[in-house]
């Protein structure tokens, strides 16, 4: 089914997302974290999302896995920044403009990654 080597690379990311989020605000919520630790949790959370989605997304592709992880970043990017501009008013800084450049950097190694093992593991079969 075509619709799946789409949808699940997704899936992944939202439930790295949303089960991380989960974790780390129930951590800050019982003071086990300070704010600057639930921040960069949250942060680190966000790039494995995207790094394990890239890479699920760029097995199932036919194009090169840099192709893949621009694809895939470019889709969560609309999707982020419609969120932070709209729903949560805030603002756009060059601090947002390096956080999006290092999720673009780990969508594009994982989907490097993703392409490489998908053609390790077709030469073996």
């Amino acid at each position: 089914m075509k619709i799946k080597k789409y949808i699940l690379p997704i899936i992944y990311t939202m439930v790295i997302i949303i089960v991380g989020s989960f974790f780390t605000n129930l951590f800050y919520y019982f003071n086990i974290t300070s704010t600057k630790i639930n921040n960069v949790l949250l942060c680190l959370i966000s790039i494995a999302a995207i790094f394990v989605g890239s890479l699920f997304f760029a097995k199932n592709m036919k194009q090169r896995g840099i192709i893949s992880g621009l694809i895939y970043f470019t889709f969560w990017l609309i999707i982020m920044l419609l969120l932070s501009l709209t729903a949560f008013n805030a603002n756009f800084s060059f601090i947002s403009v390096i956080y999006y450049v290092i999720l673009l950097a780990f969508s594009l190694l994982g989907g490097i990654i993703g392409k490489n093992t998908k053609e390790e593991n077709d030469d073996i079969t």
